[in-house]
This record gives C-alpha cells, structure tokens and sequence, in this order.
C-alpha cells in the first residue's frame, strides 16, 4: 500500500510540475472557410452543410441514417504537436441536441480520435476533449476535425483552442527591488569606495540619474564600488537577473556585486554604449546565500573611463512560481519597520519584521 500512494504521489508531483499552455486558437466568428478545408458529409446526409455564419462555422446535420461520425468538417490546421504529450481540445460551441461528439486531431499521416458526451444549453458552451500521450509526431500540417453527426440540426463553431499538458511551465519573473536615480539623492550611509589610484572619481546625484565618473585609473578594473539599491531580500539557489538601464560613456565591462557583507555572488557581461541610456542584464545563477532585508547591489564600472549615469536598477527573481509581478521599493534606513512581505507595520506588529536592514521578532 505504501509504495502505490508513493507510486500515486510521485504521479501527481509530475502533473503539477508541468503546465498548460495554448499551443493554438481559431476563432470563426465572422469568419470565412478557406476553400481548401476538409469538409465531408455521408451520402445519407444529403441536405447537410458547413457555412461561415455571424456567430461562427455553421455545420447543419439533416437526413442521416447510422452516420455518427459524419460529417467530418475541419475546424483548425497548421498545428504543430509532438508525441506522447497529452492535449486538450476545448470547443466553444453552440449545439441543437444533446449528443456525443468525436474530435480527431492529427494529420493524414497519423492521427488520434476521442469523444465526449454533451448535454446542450441551447447556448454558446465549452465542451473539453483530452488526447492522453497523443501518438503521433506532427510538424505544421495539423488539423483538428470536428465530428458531430449524432447532433441533428445546426451546430455553430465559434472557437477552437489546443492547449499542451506536458509543457513545462515557462519562469516567471518577480521583480523583488527597483530603485529608481533620477533627480533621486544619494543616502549618505550607502556604500561608495574608489581605487587609491581614481583621485579624480565621484558619484553625485543627477537629475538623469546617479552620476558615478571614473578619471584617473591604473589597473583597478572594478573600482569604484558603488551602492546603487539596498534593501534587497534574496533566497539562495533562485536565480537573479539584474537589469541596469544606464548611460555608458565608453564600451566596456560591468560587474554587479549583489548580496549583503555576509556573502554575495558577482558576475560581469560586456556593454557595447549605445551614446544614450539603455538596458543591461546580468544574471545570477543559483544565489548562494540567504540575504534577508539587507541586500545590496554594488555597481562597479571601472572599466568605463569618464560618466556613467545610472538611471535604474531592478532585481527580477528568476525562480518565482506564481507569475505576479510584485515591486518592493528601495527604502532609506529611516527607522520604519516591515514585515517579510515588504509592508510597512507599526510597533504593535507580533512576528518576524525588518528594522533599518535587520530581521528580528517582534513581540
């Protein structure tokens, strides 16, 4: 018994591992039928039809005698699907009758039929139809038939979705801090620190952004270091991404130093300057550290002899699972105390909070 609910969880950990995705929609409201589309009706059928209409396709069963499957009207194509995913083809449909209805979903080389019970509303519904370990690998030429002879009289094909169940879910990006310079003062307690050798260097606040220049340098690639966000709450082995939109006065090489002083990961990428402000990346591959409310990123661009203007600085969680975008800003060290989820809290507060860059419990 054990080893079938381990069997059974291991199962249902997969599932939720993947996601749907919508690998293709058609919509035939208002919509002409391509010359070229299959479309097939049993000899009993004679009065039977497939016509564009307002509302969608418009497949009329007349006089039919043991035909269930008839007609076969093509309702989608240039599909794309691969083998042993499972798919679901939802219908958005208006039937006359209750009935059974058969989708077979392929190409002429192969293809994978099922069905499904209806009970009709009278009205514009959605009928699901899954295709488990579809069988067939199928590159463009795919089409989805729509099979509705056991439903006499009119049905109106508004819309056709496939949608994959084996995808993996694509990553979501959280953005976890954003620090906006323009016209923005420099706090005085953040961290800035030129090379011995850069006598001629500063960083200032200006009105496009934090200005940080860069004079007189030997060998001191990575000098200065200047804090350009703090505040940051980080969770080791999610992947980071860095985006700086800033000025560059000279191509060159970035580095980004991002963690707290108890541990922090860096990494460089090359910057060819546009002469005007622009977007770059640096990610950071599985964060090794926990960094909780004390985070910094340090913006070290010795390699770019005269200004730099920072405009932006914004750190997006790579390994976030639900898709919303949430901004925590960038706070000063003024006093005020948060709780984990970036809100700000009053003294009668009980739990976990931050206080100033530290995490303590308050109780």
């Amino acid at each position: 018994m054990k080893k079938i609910f381990t069997l059974v969880a291991m199962a249902f950990v997969a599932v939720c591992a993947n996601a749907q995705v919508l690998v293709a929609e058609k919509s035939w409201e208002g919509t002409e039928i391509p010359e070229w589309y299959f479309i097939q009706f049993a000899d009993t059928q004679t009065d039977g039809s497939a016509v564009a209409g307002d509302e969608g396709m418009v497949i009329t069963v007349g006089t039919q005698t043991g035909e269930l499957w008839q007609p076969q009207v093509q309702v989608m194509d240039g599909l794309t699907l691969e083998e042993d995913h499972s798919y679901k083809v939802v219908v958005t449909a208006k039937f006359p009758t209750d009935g059974t209805l058969q989708i077979n979903m392929g190409n002429w080389s192969g293809r994978d039929q099922y069905t499904t019970d209806v009970t009709s509303t009278g009205d514009f519904q959605n009928v699901e139809i899954e295709f488990p370990d579809f069988a067939y690998n199928v590159a463009g030429d795919g089409f989805v038939l729509f099979q509705c002879g056991a439903f006499k009289g009119a049905s109106i094909v508004k819309k056709i979705q496939v949608w994959d169940l084996s995808a993996e879910p694509a990553p979501s990006e959280t953005v976890v801090g954003e620090k906006a310079w323009a016209g923005t003062e420099i706090p005085e307690w953040y961290f800035i620190q030129f090379a011995d050798s850069q006598t001629d260097g500063s960083a200032v606040a200006g009105d496009e952004g934090m200005v940080i220049t860069v004079g007189t340098q030997t060998g001191e690639l990575w000098q200065p270091q200047v804090q350009v966000m703090d505040g940051l709450t980080l969770e080791e082995d999610h992947s980071y991404k860095v985006v700086v939109t800033a000025k560059f006065p000279t191509d060159g090489t970035l580095q980004i130093n991002m963690g707290n002083w108890s541990g922090r990961d860096q990494y460089t990428t090359d910057v060819v300057s546009t002469g005007d402000f622009q977007d770059v990346e640096v990610e950071f591959p599985d964060f090794a550290y926990n960094v909780a409310g004390d985070g910094f990123v340090l913006f070290q661009c010795g390699a770019f002899k005269g200004a730099t203007i920072v405009k932006n600085v914004k750190v997006i969680d790579l390994s976030g699972t639900d898709g919303i975008e949430t901004v925590k800003a960038s706070k000063a060290f003024d006093g005020a105390i948060y709780n984990l989820a970036g809100q700000k809290v009053n003294a009668n507060y009980k739990g976990v909070v931050i206080q100033n860059g530290k995490k303590f419990i308050q109780k």
